[in-house]
C-alpha cells in the first residue's frame, strides 16, 4: 500500500550537488518533511535545519550503524544519492563507497524496516554501444564500459538491488537513472569538458546526446522522495541534438581528431584524473546511448528545460561569469 507524505526523510550524499539542492528543496516547503543527512561531513551550509548522522558507507559494519540511525530517527524515506560525480583515481575507494556503500544502504533499510527507497543512478550505465537503438528503455539491458570504472560500480549496485527488491516487498523503490546534466550551477568533469573553447571530438563520429536540466533533475528526486513512485525511470530532457550542433550553438570549435590518436594523447580527461583509459570517456561521445523518456515524463511531469534549452542555460551562464 502506498505511504503518505513521509515524515522524516533520510539523505546520503549531502556534499554531492544533488544531495543537497534537494534537501534544500524539500526544506523550501512550510510544511516540510524532518531531513535526517547521513554521511561522514556535515553539512555546514544546511547547519542548524537538518539532523546530522556521522556515517562512513565504506566502513564494514556501517549497515548495522545505518539501521540503528534510522529506526531511531524514525525514517520514513531513504534517498540514496552518495556517489561519485566524477570519477577519481581511487579505484579501490569507489567501488567501496558506490557499490558496497549502496549494500549497506539497502540493508540497512531492510533491517530498520524503511517503506521507500530512492536511488539515484545513471543512463550512462547502459553503456554506448555501435548497436543500441535509437532510445534505450529503462527495460534495456545495463551493459556499461569496461573501462569507466564509476559506471561499472553503478551497475553491479543496480544488480544487487534488483536481487534485493523481491525479497523485501514491504520497501517500496524507485531508481531514477538521469542522463547528463546541464545548468547554471552543476559542475563535473562532463561539464567541466564542455567548458573549453576547443572540444576534441572523434573524426568520423558526431553522436546524438542528451541532457537533463539541473531543476528538472531536482524536481524529479523531490517528487519521487514525497509521493509513491516505485519502478525504474530515465530522467532526461526533451529532443536530442548531435555534438556538432551544441557545439556550433555555444560559439565553440570542434577538434576533430582520428580515435587512436585522441585515445593516446588525451591530456582531459586523462587516466591520472580519473583512474580510467581514455574510452571511458570518449566512447560516451563516439556511440549512441541516449534513453527515452516516455516513462518518467509520464510519472514526473514534462521536463520544463528541453536538450537544447539545458545546454543554453550552462553555456549562457558560463558566459555571463566572464563579466563578474
Amino acid at each position: 500500500m502506498p505511504m503518505n507524505e513521509p515524515g522524516t526523510v533520510a539523505i546520503t550524499g549531502l556534499g554531492t550537488f544533488l544531495g543537497q539542492r534537494l534537501a534544500e528543496r524539500l526544506l523550501e516547503d512550510r510544511a516540510h518533511p524532518r531531513i535526517v543527512a547521513l554521511g561522514p561531513r556535515r553539512p555546514l551550509r544546511l547547519e542548524g535545519r537538518i539532523h546530522f548522522q556521522d556515517v562512513d558507507f565504506t566502513e564494514p559494519t556501517a549497515d548495522s550503524r545505518l539501521a540503528e540511525i534510522l529506526a531511531d530517527q524514525g525514517v520514513e524515506v531513504v534517498v540514496h544519492t552518495a556517489f561519485r560525480h566524477s570519477p577519481t583515481p581511487d579505484l579501490d575507494f569507489d567501488h567501496e563507497l558506490e557499490t558496497i556503500g549502496t549494500l549497506h544502504v539497502m540493508n540497512a533499510c531492510a533491517a530498520a524496516k524503511v517503506g521507500r527507497l530512492v536511488v539515484a543512478s545513471s543512463t550512462m550505465l547502459y553503456g554506448p554501444r555501435p548497436d543500441n537503438p535509437n532510445f534505450l528503455s529503462e527495460d534495456h539491458p545495463l551493459r556499461g564500459h569496461p573501462e569507466a570504472h564509476n559506471v561499472q560500480n553503478r551497475v553491479e549496485a543496480e544488480r544487487l538491488l534488483a536481487e534485493w527488491i523481491p525479497r523485501h516487498p514491504d520497501t517500496e523503490v524507485c531508481v531514477l537513472r538521469h542522463c547528463w546534466v546541464m545548468g547554471p550551477t552543476y559542475d563535473d568533469h562532463v561539464v567541466r569538458y564542455f567548458e573549453r573553447p576547443v572540444v576534441p571530438m572523434l573524426l568520423g563520429y558526431d553522436p546524438l546526446l542528451q541532457f537533463v536540466h539541473e531543476e528538472d533533475l531536482v524536481h524529479a528526486f523531490e517528487q519521487a522522495t514525497l509521493a509513491s513512485h516505485p519502478g525504474v525511470f530515465n530522467i532526461v530532457g526533451s529532443g536530442v541534438l548531435p555534438l556538432s550542433t551544441l557545439l556550433a550553438l555555444a560559439g565553440k570549435r570542434a577538434l576533430q581528431l582520428p580515435s587512436p590518436l585522441l585515445y593516446r594523447l588525451a591530456y582531459y580527461p586523462n587516466q591520472s584524473q580519473t583512474g580510467d583509459p581514455p574510452a571511458g570517456f570518449y566512447d560516451y561521445l563516439r556511440y549512441l546511448w541516449v534513453a527515452a523518456g516516455e516513462r518518467g515524463w509520464a510519472e514526473f511531469g514534462e521536463p520544463v528545460y528541453s536538450t537544447q534549452e539545458a545546454w543554453i542555460s550552462f553555456v549562457s551562464s558560463r558566459r555571463m561569469r566572464r563579466y563578474r
